[in-house]
C-alpha cells in the first residue's frame, strides 16, 4: 500500500511538472516586457448588412466585435456604406478610426483603435478595390478578389504582389475574401484544383498564411455559414465548407504571429455568410 501511494504521488508530481512547464512556456511566449499583443480580424459582412437595413444583424455584429476587441478590423462588402457611416458603425465597438476604399459597389474598409493613415485607394485592376493603410507602423492591405472570374482573380493577385514589391512593403499584412482555395487545404478541396492559383501566387511571394499555421484542419473553413446552409452540421455540411478568407503576413512579421482563429462557432453562424478570421501577434510597445 505504501509503495502504491508513493508511486501515485510520484506520478502526480510528474504530471504537475509537465503541466507547470507547459504553462510556463505559454506564459513565456505571451509575456514580453518590450512588446504588446494585438488582435487583427478580417470579416466579409455580407452585402453591408443588407445595405445597412438589417439593424438586428448590425447590433449582433457590434456586440460580437466589442466582445472580441480586435485592435484592427478589416471589412469586406461594405455595401451602402460611406466613410462617415463606417465611422459611425466602428464607434459602436470602440474603434474611433475608419477608412473605406470607395463608396459604391462592394467596398472594403478598415477600422482601428489607433490612428489610420490612408496610403492609397486602388480601384482599377483590383476588382472590389485594394485599400492600403498604415496602422501601428505596419502596412495593411485589404482586398476582395473577383468572385466569378478566376482569370481576373489571378490577375488581381499578380497586381497585389507587384504592388507589394514595387512599394517595398516589408512589414505588411494582406487580408480579405480571396474567393480562392489554398493548396494546403487540398485534402478536402481536390475538386477545386483550378482555384489554387491565387493563393499559390501569394505563397510564392513569401506571404505566409497564418490561419493555416495555427488552425486544425477540421476547423479550417470560413464559408458558408448557417445563413446559407439549412442542413444540420455534419458530413453533408462538411462537404460544402471552404476556406476562402485569409490573412497573410510578410517574412518580417511571421515570427511575431503567435495565434490564429477562424471564428466558425455558433455565435457567428447568422451574422454573415462568411465567418471572420483573425490572428494575434506581437508588436513593439509604443
Amino acid at each position: 500500500m505504501i509503495r502504491l501511494i508513493n508511486n501515485s504521488f510520484i506520478l502526480f508530481l510528474l504530471s504537475l511538472f509537465v503541466f507547470t512547464s507547459a504553462n510556463a512556456q505559454n506564459l513565456e511566449r505571451d509575456w514580453c516586457t518590450d512588446r504588446q499583443k494585438i488582435k487583427i480580424i478580417s470579416y466579409n459582412i455580407m452585402d453591408g448588412f443588407s445595405n445597412g437595413a438589417d439593424k438586428d444583424r448590425i447590433a449582433r455584429f457590434t456586440a460580437w466585435v466589442k466582445e472580441q476587441s480586435p485592435d484592427v478590423l478589416a471589412l469586406n462588402e461594405l455595401c451602402g456604406f460611406t466613410e462617415a457611416k463606417l465611422k459611425e458603425l466602428a464607434a459602436g465597438y470602440g474603434h474611433p478610426y475608419a477608412a473605406i476604399v470607395k463608396e459604391n459597389g462592394y467596398p472594403v474598409g478598415l477600422t482601428s483603435k489607433t490612428p489610420i493613415q490612408v496610403i492609397d485607394r486602388k480601384i482599377d485592376g483590383y476588382g472590389h478595390g485594394l485599400l492600403h493603410c498604415k496602422v501601428l507602423n505596419m502596412d495593411f492591405l485589404v482586398t476582395h478578389l473577383n468572385p466569378s472570374d478566376r482569370l481576373k482573380r489571378k490577375k488581381e493577385a499578380d497586381n497585389i504582389v507587384n504592388y507589394i514589391t514595387d512599394n517595398r512593403l516589408t512589414d505588411c499584412l494582406l487580408m480579405g475574401d480571396m474567393n480562392a482555395h489554398s493548396p494546403f487545404d487540398a485534402s478536402w478541396t481536390d475538386e477545386h484544383l483550378e482555384n489554387y492559383a491565387v493563393i499559390s501566387t501569394f505563397m510564392a511571394a513569401s506571404l505566409h498564411d497564418i490561419c493555416y499555421m495555427f488552425t486544425a484542419d477540421a476547423q479550417r473553413y470560413s464559408y458558408p455559414t448557417r445563413i446559407l446552409v439549412s442542413s444540420p452540421k455534419g458530413e453533408a455540411l462538411r462537404c460544402q465548407q471552404e476556406r476562402i478568407d485569409f490573412i497573410f503576413v510578410t517574412d518580417s512579421l511571421r515570427p511575431n504571429c503567435v495565434d490564429a482563429e477562424i471564428y466558425n462557432g455558433s455565435d457567428t453562424d447568422y451574422l454573415s455568410d462568411h465567418y471572420p478570421v483573425g490572428i494575434s501577434m506581437f508588436i513593439p510597445k509604443e
